[in-house]
């Protein structure tokens, strides 16, 4: 997966578990340009490309997160090439979808119909598929939708979107030290989380809460009707209450993870 891509090929798509059709694949995008541009609004973008280090690990070993300026290089490299010099990172992104579509099948949290169909995994990835065909993949609540949006209508080089939108926070009516005390204690908390927790917590969790917040239909702000498809996973998600560390950790090793049971003293604050 981290050898040299071979770039006399074009990109290499691959496929996913289909779990509205057991024993079938989907296709991991209809093409490389789709493909490219969620590599890059998702996985090269801050902050979501830091949950997905969480979520496949040895992402770090194929580009530095914490350098922006590499991120945005390996996404123009990727663009110059039409997505082969990505084919390691993208075979890490569709390793990891292919599994969380895999535990949608064994949990049974996926919905739809045969235009499309909207699942969930144990990581926390949330995928779209349009006639058994990827149309996107993701981490829920890690980043702003709104300024991906308005990132990829910039042409400014060494910009990738989200990142623009959300360097500059607002404080709102907490002072700037209230803030950057809570940061510290959290920090401080989360210094000894494990990997485990880490995944659960900054990651899944977020997804699911995601997933709760959404409404089937609703209007945005010049009232045009907004179609909720993530909504429909409401329908065969538990209850939070029966999302909690300990339960997720049973449903990982329930679909195969090996994850190891942590004891209750060990988990972190909800």
């Amino acid at each position: 997966m981290n050898g040299t891509p071979d770039l006399s090929a074009g990109l290499q798509l691959g496929t996913v578990t289909d779990p509205a059709h057991p024993g079938g694949t989907a296709c991991f995008f209809a093409d490389w340009r789709s493909a490219y541009r969620h590599l890059r609004d998702h996985l090269l973008t801050a902050p979501e490309c830091f949950g997905w280090q969480l979520v496949a690990p040895q992402y770090a070993q194929i580009c530095d997160l914490e350098d922006a300026d590499a991120r945005w290089a390996y996404a123009q490299q990727a663009a110059d090439s039409e997505c082969r010099t990505a084919q390691p990172l993208y075979d890490l992104y569709c390793a990891a979808v292919s599994q969380d579509t895999d535990d949608a099948l064994v949990l049974g949290w996926y919905h739809g119909d045969s235009r499309l169909m909207v699942c969930l995994g144990t990581s926390g990835i949330l995928t779209i598929f349009n006639q058994r065909t990827v149309i996107t993949a993701f981490l829920p609540s890690q980043g702003s939708g709104e300024a991906t949006r308005a990132g990829q209508q910039t042409k400014q080089p060494g910009d990738l979107p989200r990142e623009g939108g959300m360097r500059a926070g607002r404080v709102g009516r907490r002072s700037r030290e209230a803030i950057e005390h809570d940061q510290q204690l959290r920090q401080q908390r989360e210094a000894a989380w494990s990997a485990t927790q880490r995944l659960y917590y900054r990651v899944f969790k977020p997804a699911v809460q995601f997933v709760k917040r959404c409404h089937h239909q609703s209007r945005d702000m010049h009232g045009r009707l907004i179609r909720g498809d993530y909504a429909l996973l409401k329908d065969v998600l538990p209850h939070l209450s029966q999302l909690k560390y300990e339960h997720w950790i049973l449903l990982r090793q329930r679909c195969g993870r090996n994850e190891p049971a942590l004891p209750v003293t060990e988990q972190a604050s909800e």
